[in-house]
C-alpha cells in the first residue's frame, strides 16, 4: 500500500468549502494507497494571538513561541483545526482519526535554533514512532496529525508543519509527499515552476527567487528525497481532483521536486 503524506497549510484550512473537497479528494484516491495528512493553522493562530494582544515575530519562516503562545498553538492546531479536519473527512464517509504529535509519543522533538538564535519553544523532530501510524494503517483509518509534540522531559513544542509533514513523510518511506499551499506551485519570477531538482534549492534561496515560509517548506522537501521519499510537490488547490492530478506529472499544475 502506498503511503502519500499530505501537508495542508492553515490558510487552505481557511478557504471556503475546501475541507469537504478534501475529503472527497481522499476518497477517490486508488484503494492501494494510505493517505496520511499534516496541517498548520497560522491563520487562525495569528487570529487568536490578535484577539489576546500577543506580538508575533518570524525568523527565516518560523514563528517566535513563548511559554504562553505554546499553550495557545497547542489550543488551536490540535483542539479547533484538528478536529475541524477530522469532521469534514467523517462527514464524507472517510474513515478518520485526528491527534497529534504529543499522542502516542509520535513526534519526539528538540528545542529548534535559528541560526544560533533561541525562537522559544520551536522543536526540532528527532524521532517519529512509526509503529503509531502503522497502527491506523492496518485498519484504514486516516490519520489527521497535528505538529503540535513533545521532548523527552515533556515540555511542549511548536513544530513548523512542512518540517512535520517531511519528517514524518521520510519515517514512513512515503511514494509522494503533497504540501497543498496557498500558492499553486512554487513561483520563480512570477511563473510556477513545474519541476526543481533538489541540488537547485539553496542557489534560489540565496539569489532571492525563494523567500518567507516557502524556505522551510523547500528545505524540508529537499531532505525528504535525499532520505528516500520518491516525490515531493507543491501545489495549491483546485478542487476535488486536486491530489489525484498532482500525483500525476501529465495533470500536475503544481511543482514537483525530485532527484
Amino acid at each position: 500500500m502506498g503511503i502519500i503524506c499530505i501537508k495542508i497549510g492553515g490558510s487552505t484550512v481557511d478557504a471556503e468549502g475546501l475541507l469537504k473537497e478534501l475529503g472527497q479528494s481522499i476518497k477517490d484516491l486508488p484503494v492501494d494507497s494510505f493517505p496520511v495528512i499534516v496541517h498548520g493553522g497560522g491563520k487562525d493562530i495569528a487570529r487568536q494571538l490578535s484577539l489576546l494582544n500577543k506580538e508575533v515575530t518570524f525568523i527565516e519562516g518560523m514563528r517566535v513561541t513563548d511559554s504562553e503562545m505554546v499553550k495557545i498553538v497547542q489550543m488551536v492546531l490540535s483542539g479547533d483545526v484538528n478536529k475541524r479536519i477530522v469532521n469534514a473527512l467523517l462527514s464524507e464517509g472517510v474513515s478518520a482519526f485526528g491527534f497529534s504529535g504529543v499522542d502516542g509519543n509520535l513526534l519526539e522533538a528538540s528545542k529548534m535554533t535559528v541560526n544560533g538564535q533561541d525562537i522559544g519553544f520551536v522543536g526540532n523532530i528527532d524521532n517519529v514512532n512509526i509503529s503509531v501510524i502503522d497502527m491506523f494503517k492496518a485498519q484504514k483509518i486516516v490519520p489527521v496529525i497535528s505538529p503540535i509534540s513533545r521532548d523527552v522531559h515533556g515540555a511542549i513544542f511548536n513544530v513548523n508543519a512542512d518540517l512535520a509533514a517531511g519528517e514524518l513523510s521520510m519515517a514512513v518511506r512515503a511514494d509522494d509527499l503533497v504540501f497543498v499551499s496557498d500558492v499553486q506551485g512554487v513561483l520563480i519570477d512570477g511563473k510556477v515552476r513545474s519541476e526543481i531538482r533538489i541540488n537547485e534549492i539553496e542557489e534560489l534561496i540565496s539569489i532571492g527567487h525563494i523567500t518567507g515560509g516557502m524556505i522551510p517548506k523547500l528545505r524540508s522537501a529537499a531532505e525528504a528525497v535525499e532520505r528516500g521519499v520518491s516525490r515531493v510537490h507543491i501545489c495549491g488547490w483546485n478542487g476535488r481532483d486536486t491530489i489525484k492530478n498532482e500525483l500525476n506529472t501529465k495533470t500536475s499544475n503544481g511543482t514537483v521536486i525530485f532527484k
